[in-house]
């Protein structure tokens, strides 16, 4: 009797060191989930900036590598809090999680390699000591799973919008895999019933988490866009401006051999627009310059970054670059402006700028200081005809060498 309420009391204990290890593992999970989102989120982000296959092919391979350390690193931590051993149904629900919702989430087809040759990783070791048969059910199961892999990898965003065939293809997916995890360990079919009942359970408790983790970014990405970023022209705008000038001159003021140049300009006659043509080819203007700018800015150098001021003026601060760089790319961006003339109901809209440009000086106490010389700059262009720059007091026609 003694023995038999000592062996219960220890099947007690066991369990709730199981139960621990559970939730353990479940916040390791939702940690790196957490992590793959953020990866997920930033990667659209720079793949909808630059739209280039090389930079798709670079960041698909970095999610990939990424999804593939995940998975080490759960293998290793499962190891370590289960005496050196990873046979477990536990592991294995929850590294077919992190596959699938990797699948679902990542928009690349490395992913989907990823979940093809994953089976022959875990259990190709096995087809050199099995029999015919079982070497031809392991490549029938996998050629399952490959089509699976592929129909989830081409419906990602039907499936998640869809209840129903989101759950489906979840026992599709997890069924898969437990086959093949039967056809090796033999597990009963209750078993196998209650482990994939519990890779549904945890898959659904990841997806609403991960679901919260999205929206998150979605509400904070939305709200900094709001507070940051010009509505009509998208870049950013004076609060931004506002935010960073102090931060950029207590940089730069320390940073006696590195350049900091500002240019500010503003659209010649921009009233014209809109007395002549209406306020809404005034906001196509705008649009327009803001456009070019922000393009040929991100083509020529990774250095300078345009702000809209206010009205028609805007803001280029160029770090690290001297007036004499800045000027060139300035120069280069406004030919490509004249070039690329706008037209408004049949009529090209003769589009002019002025500038005023500076490097900040060892003499400016403050950020103000700075920005007031680069805003007479800009004045003593207007007042000597408009269609000029000055740069550090000297102005000069766009039209003649600087």
């Amino acid at each position: 009797m003694t023995i038999q309420l000592e062996a219960g009391i220890f099947q007690r204990l066991l369990n709730v060191d199981a139960n621990i290890n559970a939730i353990i593992i479940g916040l390791i999970t939702v940690g790196i989930i957490t992590i793959l989102t953020v990866l997920s989120y930033s990667f659209e982000g720079i793949s909808r900036k630059h739209k280039k296959w090389y930079v798709d092919m670079v960041l698909g391979l970095i999610e990939a590598a990424a999804l593939v350390l995940s998975m080490i690193l759960v293998q290793h931590i499962f190891k370590a809090i289960n005496a050196g051993s990873s046979t477990n149904w536990f592991y294995a629900t929850t590294q077919m999680t992190l596959m699938l919702y990797a699948l679902y989430t990542m928009q690349n087809h490395f992913i989907d390699a990823v979940n093809i040759v994953a089976p022959l990783y875990v259990f190709g070791h096995h087809l050199a000591h099995e029999n015919t048969n079982y070497n031809i059910f392991f490549v029938a199961i996998l050629i399952v799973l490959a089509i699976t892999v592929i129909y989830i990898a081409f419906h990602k965003n039907t499936l998640q919008s869809t209840e129903w065939k989101y759950l489906a293809l979840q026992m599709i997916y997890g069924g898969i895999w437990w086959i093949l995890i039967w056809s090796i360990y033999k597990f009963s079919p209750v078993k196998t019933i209650y482990m994939m009942s519990g890779f549904i359970v945890y898959m659904w408790a990841i997806r609403y988490v991960s679901k919260w983790i999205r929206n998150s970014f979605n509400n904070y990405n939305n709200m900094s866009e709001k507070v940051n970023y010009d509505e009509l022209t998208g870049i950013r705008n004076r609060a931004n401006f506002d935010a960073i000038s102090d931060q950029i001159f207590k940089v730069y003021s320390h940073e006696k051999d590195i350049p900091l140049t500002m240019a500010m300009f503003d659209i010649d006659r921009f009233k014209n627009f809109n007395d002549e043509y209406g306020h809404l080819a005034g906001d196509m203007v705008l649009h327009h310059v803001a456009e070019v700018f922000h393009h040929q800015l991100f083509k020529q150098t990774t250095r300078g970054q345009l702000f809209r001021y206010g009205g028609e003026e805007f803001v280029i601060v160029f770090r690290g670059l001297d007036t004499d760089d800045s000027v060139e790319i300035i120069r280069n961006i406004r030919n490509e402006l004249i070039n690329d003339p706008l037209y408004y109901n049949g009529n090209e809209l003769n589009i002019r700028i002025s500038f005023g440009v500076s490097q900040l000086a060892p003499a400016d106490r403050n950020f103000k200081d700075f920005f007031k010389r680069v805003d007479h700059y800009l004045y003593e262009s207007k007042k000597s005809g408009r269609n000029r720059i000055t740069i550090e007091d000297e102005t000069f026609p766009f039209e003649t060498n600087m």
